[in-house]
């Protein structure tokens, strides 16, 4: 047997049905822990009969080689490249309101995946990231994001510059963080065609560069002993303001 691509993997119950409901067609062989008990993969693979998809019945110390993970719960997708065909133009030309989330240089998985699954939640309809000097979108980033990767666009890129100044001919609002800003996201000013924020790595936060692209650079007010809040949770914060302010300017 092959050992799949680990980036093309995705596992774990939640995960894999989030990918069945949203589009099965991506999905190209199936692993299966043998003499599972779980009612719930069965009937993920009930759901698969009507497509020809190959179900490989392996062992649990497989899945978890081919997971990097233990923690896939006795099923395993096989999917195409999610990122390939995504077409920026296309989006921007026809999404009268766009909301999106930039990710500069996300260094751990579980953070990454923690911030698709809240921008899925917050209404993003598109996420950008550096490709480059940040984690990749791995099983364990799927994991995490428990669904948020179906139903939102996704691109990956080693040039942020030329996609943030094409967002910007555009009139999209760019909205950077930072815990030094110091204006505070309660002071974000109107959103009049839809808007892009950026997050930056956990550590150095958003480079220069893309700093000096955005037209306002916000922070979160903290109001305890605390210095500054982990990104995925920041942007919890950040994203669900921003969508009420989508909301308000209907």
């Amino acid at each position: 047997m092959s050992k799949p691509e680990t980036n093309n993997i995705i596992y774990g119950i939640h995960t894999c049905t989030a990918q069945l409901n949203h589009d099965k067609t991506n999905i190209t062989k199936v692993y299966v822990k043998k003499s599972h008990k779980s009612k719930q993969v069965h009937n993920i693979i009930q759901n698969l009969n009507d497509l020809s998809i190959e179900v490989i019945e392996t062992t649990k110390d497989y899945l978890t080689m081919i997971c990097l993970s233990s923690k896939h719960q006795g099923i395993v997708f096989e999917i195409r490249n999610i990122t390939e065909t995504y077409d920026l133009d296309h989006y921007l030309q026809t999404i009268s309101k766009p909301f999106i989330a930039i990710f500069d240089n996300i260094q751990d998985p579980r953070n990454l995946g923690s911030l698709i699954r809240t921008s899925n939640g917050a209404g993003v309809n598109l996420v950008i990231k550096k490709k480059s000097g940040s984690c990749d979108i791995s099983p364990l980033v799927h994991k995490t994001a428990s669904g948020g990767l179906q139903g939102i666009g996704l691109i990956e890129t080693n040039n942020l510059t030329e996609i943030i100044k094409k967002i910007k001919n555009h009139n999209i609002m760019v909205v950077g963080t930072s815990d030094s800003a110091s204006l505070s996201i309660y002071d974000m000013k109107p959103i009049v065609s839809g808007v892009a924020i950026i997050f930056g790595s956990e550590g150095a936060g958003i480079s220069k560069s893309l700093s000096h692209l955005c037209d306002s650079v916000y922070s979160i007010p903290i109001h305890g002993s605390i210095e500054c809040l982990n990104v995925a949770v920041a942007a919890g914060i950040v994203l669900y303001h921003t969508q009420q302010m989508l909301k308000n300017s209907k």
